[in-house]
């Protein structure tokens, strides 16, 4: 009959196993969204900026299309992560509250609106990363809106091409390090 003392000994052996197949499931389930997101923030904001009237809007806005359609193509069925469906209903509702939140705030032009949703978005990330125990992601959240604020202050101007790339690289360097398990 095991005793108490063995119970424990055997669940401390299991939790690393555990952390580790967690950390493998979450790799493998978000690494090719976030690039795919990450380059999409990249090249929309760069678009937005530098082409000229509605037309880089509708460019921006149809690179970001196709990073949604990435992430629900090549999500892998058979991995899924125990909250998943719960966290999706909360980014859901993130995406469609966030024309709410732009009535709300009211910002002064486009590119703004775009750096405040960047900035709403990047705080959905934190909120995620903490959530699933995701700390790098729940890092690049917080940097999004870091970067967000001191932009805004800094150089108005350039905010939304300075948080596009920057969120963007930082989202297609941890998808692409995360990617790492594909040998």
């Amino acid at each position: 009959m095991p005793t108490s003392a063995d119970a424990a000994r055997i669940l401390e052996e299991i939790t690393p196993v555990s952390r580790r197949s967690r950390r493998l499931a979450r790799d493998v389930v978000l690494a090719r969204p976030l690039l795919a997101w990450g380059l999409a923030w990249a090249a929309g904001a760069s678009l937005y900026q530098f082409v000229p009237g509605v037309s880089g809007a509708v460019l921006g806005t149809a690179v970001c299309a196709v990073a949604l359609a990435v992430t629900r193509l090549v999500r892998p069925r058979e991995v899924r992560l125990a909250n998943e469906r719960r966290f999706s209903l909360l980014w859901l509702v993130l995406f469609a509250t966030s024309p709410l939140l732009v009535v709300v705030a009211a910002p002064a032009n486009a590119r703004l609106m775009a750096v405040f949703l960047a900035s709403v978005w990047g705080v959905g990330m934190l909120l995620y990363g903490i959530g699933v125990q995701d700390l790098p992601l729940a890092m690049v959240g917080l940097a999004i809106v870091a970067v967000a604020a001191a932009a805004r202050i800094a150089t108005p101007q350039l905010a939304m091409l300075i948080v596009g790339i920057a969120g963007g690289l930082a989202m297609a360097a941890l998808g692409g390090w995360r990617m790492r398990w594909r040998s």
